[in-house]
């Protein structure tokens, strides 16, 4: 097996998804054009606003991509899938950490002049600010229900979710292989009787199966296997017929995920299988060309920072200016270009307080701290 699903491929599909984020936040509804006329051009409003809603798969996309990722460092760095209880601790210490850095700067960039130079406070007052405003800070107010500065922050609730589900997929996955998922499948009905109904569907369940996806797919290869498959001996020809009918597919995918049907009855797994499928669509038909990659992966390179922030320029600071752009185009480059900036911005200031190896320096001392107690608790048994 020659292909990889590198680095590069990552940072490619992440440019995509963070595109897909950028348009379904500012123009998948009504209610999120904040009361402005906004012209979609030769689209009809509806139309634009179905193609708009559909890629909400970006989080899908985004958890997928966590969890693929995160399989992939555990079989480099370790060896092995096997994973004891002080691999573990090491594990979910430092990508705990880890995640944790990547926020704070973001989050005080956006809190502090949102606080100084807007009304806008949805922590309260109080020791309701403190508390809120602490749980969000470490990216638990979507696990907790407590008040976020933004909704969009909602996801660093399920990242967290990923990183602490991820050692026990694995084992589940050893023992098991692909009945791994079938927890995954489960757990949103056990949680709630509802949950396969239009109202059912709840942001912390809604991807979960993307985790055991992840696992499954980055221990078999999966991507990789599918992108050297050809349907005939001629690779050209078959890349040709390839595309034709992964298109159908993908079309009939997102026909589907609107149906009355598909929301009743299937939306959980859709809302984890379209995502993946997609990735390979990607992967398979994009990821290959030079220019597209180069652009897509610079913007990859910026998502997380892109993602944290971007609702603030859209919705909190410049809510106006967006939307009297009056052009859905000019719109989304506006916020992508803002929000861009304010990605360089922040990677400044992490470079010059060198922040990545602060990071690093408190994701090994609490490691060792906790594999300490691990070692305490060992030699007491």
């Amino acid at each position: 097996m020659t292909l990889n699903f590198s680095k590069n491929d990552t940072l490619t599909v992440k440019g995509v998804a963070i595109i897909f984020l950028i348009f379904y936040h500012c123009l998948s509804s009504v209610d999120r054009l904040c009361g402005y006329e906004v012209s979609f051009g030769l689209m009809p409003q509806k139309t634009a606003m179905f193609i708009f809603e559909t890629m909400n798969i970006c989080v899908g996309m985004f958890a997928f991509l966590s969890s693929y990722g995160l399989t992939k460092s555990i079989m480099l760095k370790y060896k092995t899938l096997h994973l004891d209880k002080h691999s573990t601790s090491d594990f979910l210490v430092k990508r705990t950490v880890s995640l944790l850095g990547s926020f704070l700067i973001p989050y005080l960039a956006c809190i502090i002049p949102t606080l100084i130079f807007t009304n806008y406070n949805p922590y309260g007052t109080d020791i309701s600010f403190v508390f809120n405003l602490i749980a969000d800070m470490f990216g638990v107010a979507g696990i907790i229900g407590s008040k976020m500065m933004i909704g969009t922050w909602w996801y660093m609730g399920f990242a967290l979710v990923i990183i602490f589900l991820i050692p026990l997929t694995v084992r589940l996955y050893e023992r098991f292989g692909i009945f791994c998922a079938v927890p995954y499948l489960l757990i949103p009905v056990l949680l709630q009787p509802n949950f396969f109904s239009e109202s059912g569907l709840e942001n912390m369940t809604r991807w979960l199966l993307t985790i055991p996806m992840g696992v499954i797919f980055a221990d078999l290869k999966i991507l990789e296997r599918l992108k050297e498959a050809s349907p005939v001996k001629n690779k050209t020809v078959g890349k040709i017929i390839k595309f034709v009918i992964l298109t159908v597919i993908l079309v009939v995918l997102v026909i589907f995920r609107r149906t009355d049907w598909c929301e009743k009855y299937f939306f959980y797994v859709i809302s984890s299988v379209l995502p993946v499928y997609f990735i390979y669509y990607l992967y398979e038909f994009v990821c290959g060309i030079p220019v597209v990659k180069t652009v897509l992966g610079f913007l990859g390179k910026h998502s997380s920072n892109i993602f944290f922030m971007h609702t603030f320029v859209r919705y909190v600071w410049l809510k106006d200016i967006t939307y009297s752009l009056g052009n859905w185009g000019l719109i989304f480059l506006f916020v992508l270009a803002v929000s861009l900036g304010l990605s360089f911005a922040v990677m400044l200031v992490q470079w010059l307080v060198r922040w990545n190896k602060l990071t690093k320096f408190v994701s090994d001392k609490t490691a060792k701290f906790f594999d300490s107690i691990l070692v305490v608790k060992t030699e007491a048994s």
